[in-house]
């Protein structure tokens, strides 16, 4: 195999003193640049190529994995994704060994697989858009992880205060075509109320809407537990008929990857995607907030490759 270039960030959640000198033997012509030399993830390109490295790997949390994978999209240049962080939810999705080391061994085998990557606004993502009540949480929820019980207050008091927004989904094919097979009767019978048979845009109020192209997120939250990454579909669900404590009851019970399927969530399996509301509603690509608004959001199939 031809040679590679790792980038290692050794604050991720699962390494240890050990971990690196096992991912270098085992990766074997390689070489190593730490992530936080990266004057930003871009660089990645530029160092790979100034090194000849023809693929570049890279070991940690979906963070970190995910701001690599950004700048090598048209970068015609292969990923190996090796977790070692919390939830490692782009691995999962991949079906991707989360043993470190066994990783490196998919890695060294060479076998290339495209998958699709997902753009709002021109801006790459790999797991999941989040659009309303999940978006403006995220912050608080990273806050937490820094501990008091302050923190926890602040995050149930804005959670209450949170305001449903009266969202309009505009998609690629008729709205009646575009939804989930799955669907209950009582969802289709929602969605024929304010769409037709033949109309690509349908207005429905939610606490939060989410466009998935994998079926993890967050901490392992299985909210589209049937989305594959390499079938050129998005799956975007929409939390209408959800009170706030359904919706935080919902969440808990798909976490850590578990499956639930929950008939009040409205599901469509669309390429594109527009949404928009009068109200200024905030967002996050794969749990980093995003200034952007509205969406246009599209599934670019293929548009890179991963071991």
């Amino acid at each position: 195999m031809s040679k590679g270039l790792l980038i290692y960030n050794e604050k991720a959640g699962s390494t240890h003193p050990h971990l690196l000198p096992a991912l270098l033997d085992t990766l074997a012509e390689v070489e190593m640049v730490p992530f936080e030399a990266l004057a930003a993830p871009a660089e990645v390109v530029r160092c790979a190529r100034e090194r000849g490295c023809d693929w570049v790997a890279a070991a940690g949390g979906d963070g970190t994995i995910g701001a690599i994978a950004a700048a090598l999209v048209g970068a015609e240049l292969p990923l190996g994704l090796i977790p070692v962080g919390t939830f490692n939810n782009f691995a999962r999705s991949l079906h991707v060994p989360l043993d470190p080391v066994e990783a490196c061994h998919r890695i060294r085998a060479g076998r290339r697989r495209p998958v699709d990557v997902g753009f709002a606004n021109g801006r790459p993502f790999f797991e999941c858009l989040g659009a309303g009540l999940d978006a403006a949480l995220f912050p608080a929820g990273e806050a937490i992880k820094s501990g008091g019980l302050h923190r926890w207050f602040g995050l149930l008091g804005q959670a209450v205060r949170y305001p449903r927004h009266p969202f309009r989904l505009t998609f690629d094919r008729p709205v009646a075509e575009a939804l989930c097979r799955n669907t209950t009767n009582e969802s289709r019978r929602l969605v024929r109320r304010f769409a037709g048979d033949h109309e690509r845009s349908i207005a429905l109020s939610a606490l939060m809407v989410t466009v998935s192209n994998g079926p993890y997120y967050g901490m392992n939250f299985a909210v589209a537990p049937e989305e594959r990454m390499d079938d050129g579909l998005f799956t975007v669900s929409v939390f209408h008929r959800y009170s706030k404590l359904q919706l935080a009851w919902h969440f808990r019970s798909i976490a850590r990857g578990r499956r639930e399927y929950c008939p009040k969530a409205v599901a469509f399996r669309v390429g594109r995607v527009e949404i928009t509301s009068p109200d200024e509603v905030p967002v996050h690509l794969d749990g980093t907030p995003a200034e952007i608004w509205p969406l246009v959001v599209e599934c670019r199939p293929g548009a890179m490759e991963v071991f």
